[in-house]
């Protein structure tokens, strides 16, 4: 899908690299496994953030959700990836960010950190591997970031349990029928949908994304909502511009 206001670019090494231009900041993310996409920003956006002081983003990839959680917030930020690439990718993202102060890329497992950070967080985002038990690409850096097997719903759900506050959330964006297998599973380990968010990518089709929120507490009433990115003259659509508007160029 096209991301508004971005600029894509091939360098001299002949490997295809992105150069993505937001209103604040800018991202590079052609050594990432994971390309800036519209997945990551609609999540980062819409995460709440108004009462978070300490955040944490497992997988960051190129970095671009913990940037979005910066300017939208004060909270320090620690972003955790297991891919060497990555993380030297975030790291000079974030260092050439107006937030460099508040953000620290951390390379690392998200089963390692949590076993070795005594730090606890009242925001818990990711935008995590999804395909389970399916055929795999001969691109191993990809298929890290794609494929659940070094990180499943399982010990996403109960790690970051583990790493949040009493009263902190977790937030997460998946396909429809996967956003289905997490919420059966976060279940098992205390934790419940409060927030569920439909995306849709076009008016007149069926939803393909689920942003979800959880946490420690059972909701009185889950908040359901839907959210299409583009009317059916394929222009985005206001809603869509309202809640990414503080970010792409052209809105």
């Amino acid at each position: 899908m096209t991301i508004p206001g971005y600029i894509s670019q091939l360098k001299n090494s002949g490997k295809a690299t992105g150069s993505f231009y937001f209103k604040q900041f800018r991202v590079e993310d052609g050594q990432s496994t994971m390309k800036v996409g519209t997945d990551a920003v609609l999540l980062g956006a819409a995460a709440e953030v108004a009462d978070a002081e300490e955040i944490l983003e497992v997988g960051t990839g190129s970095g671009v959700i913990s940037l979005i959680l910066a300017q939208r917030s004060d909270a320090r930020i620690d972003a955790i990836e297991i891919d060497e690439d990555s993380v030297k990718q975030a790291e000079f993202n974030v260092m050439n960010s107006p937030w460099n102060d508040r953000i620290t890329i951390i390379h690392s497992s998200l089963q390692d950190f949590t076993y070795q950070s005594g730090r606890r967080y009242d925001l818990i985002i990711s935008n995590p591997p999804f395909f389970s038990r399916s055929l795999k690409s001969d691109q191993c850096k990809r298929n890290i970031s794609r494929h659940n097997d070094s990180l499943s719903f399982r010990e996403l759900i109960q790690c970051s349990s583990l790493l949040m506050t009493e009263k902190a959330s977790l937030w997460v964006i998946l396909p429809v029928k996967e956003s289905e297998e997490f919420i059966d599973t976060t279940v098992k380990y205390g934790l419940f949908i409060h927030i569920c968010m439909r995306i849709i990518p076009k008016t007149g089709k069926a939803y393909h994304r689920v942003i979800m929120k959880f946490k420690k507490t059972r909701a009185g009433t889950i908040e359901e909502k839907n959210l299409t990115i583009r009317n059916a003259d394929i222009s985005y659509s206001k809603e869509y511009m309202e809640v990414t508007g503080e970010f792409y160029l052209d809105f």
